[in-house]
């Protein structure tokens, strides 16, 4: 990381270590995303630090023979830095770091290429559509920007690397999305539905994303038994993610496109009634991938995070 990255991390941690009062919010997390917007003048910071990895090639839903890669593995830190400007609009600040993206390629000697480095910037508007306090039923929809920290893409030994191991694709996008929670009071529990939906223009070499679907059920359940305290949350997350085949110079690339379903137990810790404190395990449980491309592994997420009021 050099001098300006590590500017730019500063910058977006500093809230986070400041001292405040901490703020009692409505708005759950669920995974690592805030489902509703934040009450005026509050802040959230969420930082986590995402572990993914894969080492099996899929065609269809079969396992495929196919193994030029033995393993490929990233180590992901993020914050999303929200704030309410009203009790029903607010703001937020997505922002990535890939320490590394590595592929290992099953050849003698042992050969990998890696990438590393700010991904994107990604601003989002959220509005609260719906509010029902009574029935304790919330919607919130947004939208927002992807902006890329760069538009060049990285080289390794003056070999520009694949697009997998690129931290960032350098190219502009659109995110949309809807949240709906439906909390019950008398029995701890809460249920949540995520959708979001982004696209992504070319970038300077004519290459471009394919569009991602990301749609997401959980329950929340609140532990009360009198040894836990009130101080934890177990969250069960079915998620499924569709991806349209990548594009180069308008054409379809091959080996592209998937639609994948996770299983992800969650478990929510309060530390000093101010601290967050979750850790997930996201499963794959079901794959389909067009053509024949490296699968999902199990992979895990850690993540602090806290409301302070300003």
């Amino acid at each position: 990381m050099n001098k300006k990255q590590l500017l730019i991390f500063l910058f977006l941690l500093q809230p986070f270590l400041s001292r405040a009062q901490c703020l009692s919010s409505v708005n759950p997390v669920g995974g690592t995303d805030n489902l509703l917007v934040l009450e005026k003048k509050s802040l959230r910071i969420i930082s986590f630090y995402r572990y993914g990895q894969g080492n099996r090639y899929f065609e269809g839903t079969e396992h495929a023979d196919f193994n030029l890669i033995s393993k490929a593995y990233y180590n992901y830190f993020s914050i999303i830095t929200g704030y309410g400007i009203t009790n029903k609009f607010s703001l937020e600040l997505e922002t990535g770091y890939f320490l590394n993206k590595t592929q290992k390629y099953n050849i003698s000697p042992e050969y990998a290429l890696t990438g590393k480095g700010l991904s994107n910037a990604v601003l989002i508007a959220k509005k609260s559509l719906y509010t029902e306090p009574i029935k304790r039923i919330y919607i919130t929809g947004s939208a927002g920007a992807k902006i890329p920290f760069s538009r060049e893409m990285q080289q390794q030994e003056y070999v520009t690397l694949p697009v997998e191991v690129q931290p960032t694709i350098g190219a502009l996008g659109t995110v949309i999305g809807v949240s709906f929670v439906k909390e019950s009071s008398g029995t701890g529990k809460r249920y949540f539905f995520t959708s979001r939906f982004e696209t992504n223009a070319e970038n300077k070499e004519k290459y471009r994303l394919g569009s991602s679907l990301f749609n997401s059920f959980y329950i929340s359940q609140h532990l009360r038994h009198p040894k836990l305290k009130d101080k934890w949350t177990a969250i069960l997350q079915l998620r499924h993610e569709f991806r349209t085949p990548d594009r180069l110079n308008n054409e379809i690339k091959g080996s592209s496109g998937s639609t994948l379903l996770f299983i992800t137990p969650q478990l929510n810790f309060v530390l000093y009634d101010e601290w967050y404190l979750s850790g997930l395990a996201d499963i794959p449980a079901y794959q389909y991938f067009k053509g024949t491309q490296l699968g999902a592994g199990i992979g895990f997420i850690f993540i602090i995070s806290r409301t302070i009021r300003l």
